[in-house]
């Protein structure tokens, strides 16, 4: 069996009043205990028991939507908009299982799933895409357009984390186009080492793909010394698909608790920025020479 350690947040300027970081701790119990078996820490032990959880991390790797970029579940609302408008029947709801998929493959399920004859399926998703595309171009990028960083800090703690030697990737759904809009928009090409889109490789999450191919253009040799962060089940999926060492789901996009601990995230933080910096390895940044050869 395993314990639930509920931890209050460290800090997350959005998400202060009420939400917890969740730690799951893979400890052998007795079998006496009861599967629902829970410690409860204070404010206090929370942050000593957590403050090193990035320690052997050399490579953090974040979704974007809901995870670093604030939009307010715009992409899915103009995905779901998008295929209502291009004839299929799809409820909210069934849109759920599909957060943080390649927008393809979800409009491919819904086209299928509406009986559209194989004949005509490529130029269905064809179509339903561009207008998908569109859309989201005008929305992210429009003057009014009021999408931001998931949290005030987010660039101070990104500096941090690299000043501390660790390096961080984006990973995302979006098409290459509005990623690398995003990318500029908001000026992450500034603090992260790279980013991939799904369409850069086979296949997108939950497969594991842009994770290795991310380790592979960062030079990252081990995938236990990677983190993957996202607010989606398939973020999650992803990073245990990738065998990542840690992985994080956060309360600020598209799923709950219950849902990204079901499928197998190790830790449930507010957002993204309530992961501590290793204050060792911070430390040892500080002191380290300069390489003069």
């Amino acid at each position: 069996s395993s314990f639930l350690v509920f931890l209050p947040p460290l800090r997350c300027a959005m998400l202060r009043s009420g939400l917890t970081l969740l730690r799951r701790t893979a400890v052998r119990a007795a079998s006496s205990r009861p599967e629902s078996s829970q410690l409860v820490l204070s404010s206090r032990m929370s942050q000593k028991v957590t403050r090193n959880i990035l320690e052997g991390i050399d490579l953090i790797v974040c979704d974007m939507a809901g995870t670093t970029v604030q939009e307010g579940g715009l992409v899915y609302r103009t995905l779901h908009q998008s295929m209502v408008d291009g004839g299929l029947d799809v409820s909210s709801a069934e849109m759920e299982p599909w957060h943080g998929a390649k927008k393809e493959a979800v409009i491919e399920h819904f086209a299928r799933q509406a009986g559209i004859p194989e004949s005509q399926l490529e130029e269905k998703i064809n179509g339903i895409s561009d207008a998908f595309i569109a859309a989201i171009d005008t929305a992210y990028f429009d003057d009014a357009a009021t999408i931001s960083h998931i949290d005030i800090g987010l660039f101070g703690y990104f500096k941090e984390l690299r000043s501390a030697g660790i390096k961080i990737a984006l990973d995302t759904g979006y098409p290459p186009n509005i990623q690398q809009g995003l990318v500029q928009r908001l000026g992450f090409d500034a603090v992260v080492d790279g980013y991939i889109s799904s369409y850069d490789v086979a296949e997108g999450r939950p497969y594991p793909y842009m994770i290795h191919r991310l380790m592979e253009r960062l030079r990252i040799e081990n995938v236990k010394r990677v983190c993957k962060v996202g607010d989606s089940v398939r973020d999650i999926e992803e990073g245990r698909n990738a065998g990542c060492g840690l992985v994080v789901g956060v309360l600020s996009g598209a799923d709950d608790a219950e849902s990204l601990l079901a499928a197998g995230a190790d830790v449930i933080a507010g957002c993204v920025t309530d992961l501590p910096v290793p204050r060792a390895r911070a430390r040892e940044a500080k002191l380290r020479l300069p390489d003069l050869s």
